[in-house]
């Protein structure tokens, strides 16, 4: 079976290229970076017809939620042809679903404490019981508590590192945005048998 994703950026197709097929052995897992989030969200409806022309088990579109104000107004930036496909009133039937993290992926790195305190060197990092209101400032400002002022954050860099020490089964209890998400890919690739 394969899945295809559609992801923002080079960082996040590092860190999900690594971690879906860690997580899910056996299943295949097409990450498209699309360069940025705009792009993403306009050629979803491309990403939808090859991942479909290519006869996938299922298709995910990930998406920060950064500035803006809700989950529905992130949703009504995509075409109304893709927010067709996504809200089928047969949960089942859908082929694609549009995820979104709340706020960054980031906040989902965050999620996992442990994950960060490996990758930051001294880092004592306790995840709040919802990381949506923390993301790629607070682990600037963790890496520069503990490696000094002049500490760089390289985004692909870093989430090559949390792809090695993420663990889903930490995240999911302090984002749940993440778990939607989780919850949602683990479903499809319990239906291993669907065409």
């Amino acid at each position: 079976m394969t899945i295809g994703i559609g992801v923002e950026g080079p960082s996040d197709y590092q860190f999900w290229n690594k971690v879906f097929h860690k997580h899910f052995r056996g299943c295949r897992f097409d990450v498209r970076n699309m360069k940025n989030r705009d792009k993403l969200i306009r050629e979803t409806p491309k990403l939808l017809e090859t991942f479909r022309d290519c006869r996938y088990t299922a298709g995910f579109v990930l998406v920060d939620l950064d500035d803006d104000p809700c989950l529905g107004s992130v949703f009504e930036l995509f075409d109304a042809a893709v927010r067709s496909v996504v809200l089928l009133p047969d949960k089942g039937a859908r082929f694609l679903q549009v995820c979104i993290a709340v706020k960054e992926l980031e906040s989902w790195y965050l999620a996992d404490a442990a994950a960060i305190n490996a990758v930051i060197p001294g880092c004592a990092w306790s995840a709040p019981s919802d990381t949506g209101r923390v993301a790629k400032g607070k682990v600037r400002s963790l890496l520069r508590n503990r490696l000094g002022k002049q500490a760089s954050f390289n985004e692909i860099d870093f989430a090559k590192s949390m792809a090695t020490k993420f663990d889903p089964g930490r995240a999911r209890p302090h984002s749940a945005s993440f778990r939607h998400f989780w919850d949602r890919v683990e479903s499809r690739v319990r239906r291993r048998g669907d065409p």
